[in-house]
């Protein structure tokens, strides 16, 4: 069984030179990082006319409890997954807050909450007011020693992303924050990190929320195992369904959709730079779509961006959770795209015959 993407097309590159002819009236690297961006989101949309700011960025995050939560490899309570994503959803908490500040929509879509972590009252409350429409199963199994789905739950799950990038992007949106929430997704990740990347699983294993010594040599035995369940070479749907989860193959298709609509994602942390790693196996080019928000402290986040063929916006070091680094970089695309809209309002001509016509920052 497979999924398969619409084709990619590529980034209009005459769009993107007609913008950064504009650009060319401002100082040399006067948007800095934010400047090629904004030349690619005006590429994807197809034209440099009109506004460039993003008119409508939407958060999604896709939760799910893991399996492997059960040995002890997070520092979080086992019902934090409904928690949080209740919170967000109702639009209560820290990243909810970032959200509105941001004018970012959030969207929330239940994977695989387990019910059983969410017994207290606070959760079952949470977790009973989720959208469930895209629900592929309860949590996932144990991936030192089970497949986390099987195959015909991790394509329905790829679909699911696939229908909620549709989604918003018919309701309007043109740039997209894919995030994941779920107690233990670090651990999945850093089996999947080390099968794409050939990174040892030992160097592939975070602290992810924080945990001590202990629990981090008990994730790391356990991602050591996974990646010895994965073999040699899988493919994204195998990966998915042995070491993966709901969450994350979900992830992967809202990234490989949105990439085939031609509507640009941003990136933030080990996870959704995972996703889009697979994301462009499953829809090559989908690189093109996807840009990094930050570079996180963690040690795969960068070979991950490597692969993507990325650098960074910001370097801040925000390890927040559900697209926290994201939500603080958008406001700064958006200025950076307004800036670039006043260039018309700009007298005359602002630079002579003896500018340089590219900017390289070793010239300074």
């Amino acid at each position: 069984m497979s999924v398969e993407f619409a084709e990619v097309a590529a980034l209009d590159a005459d769009v993107a030179a007609g913008v950064a002819r504009r650009r060319s009236r401002l100082p040399v690297g006067a948007l800095g990082v934010l400047g090629p961006l904004i030349d690619a989101l005006a590429s994807a949309r197809g034209s440099a006319d009109g506004p460039l700011p993003p008119r409508q960025v939407d958060l999604i995050v896709f939760a799910a409890d893991h399996g492997v939560a059960a040995a002890e490899v997070s520092a979080r309570p086992a019902d934090w997954t409904a928690v949080t994503a209740g919170l967000l959803h109702r639009g209560d908490g820290p990243v909810a807050a970032l959200a509105r500040a941001a004018q970012i929509g959030v969207r929330v879509e239940d994977l695989g909450i387990d019910p059983a972590h969410a017994a207290g009252e606070a959760a079952s409350e949470a977790l009973a007011s989720l959208p469930a429409g895209h629900r592929v199963r309860t949590g996932s199994g144990r991936i030192d020693r089970e497949d986390a789905l099987t195959v015909d739950e991790a394509v329905a799950a790829v679909q699911a992303g696939r229908t909620v990038a549709d989604e918003q992007i018919d309701a309007g949106a043109d740039l997209l924050v894919p995030a994941v929430c779920g107690v233990g997704v670090s651990t999945p990740v850093a089996a999947l990190v080390s099968a794409v990347t050939g990174m040892e699983p030992v160097d592939a294993t975070t602290r992810g929320s924080g945990i001590d010594d202990a629990g981090w040599m008990r994730k790391a035995a356990i991602v050591r195992d996974a990646r010895r369940r994965l073999g040699a070479d899988p493919d994204v749907l195998t990966m998915l369904a042995t070491a993966g989860g709901a969450d994350l193959a979900a992830l992967t298709g809202c990234i490989a959709q949105a990439a085939s609509r031609r509507v640009p994602v941003l990136v933030h942390d080990v996870p959704s730079a995972l996703c889009a790693v697979l994301a462009n196996r499953v829809a090559p080019g989908t690189d093109a779509f996807v840009f990094a928000a930050a570079l996180a402290p963690e040690r795969p986040h960068r070979r991950l961006l490597e692969l993507l063929g990325r650098e960074p916006l910001s370097d801040w070091g925000v390890t927040g959770e559900c697209g926290t680094a994201a939500l603080l970089v958008v406001p700064a695309i958006r200025a950076a795209a307004r800036a670039l809209d006043a260039v018309g309002d700009l007298p005359g001509s602002s630079r002579t015959g003896r500018a340089l016509t590219a900017w390289d920052v070793d010239l300074l």
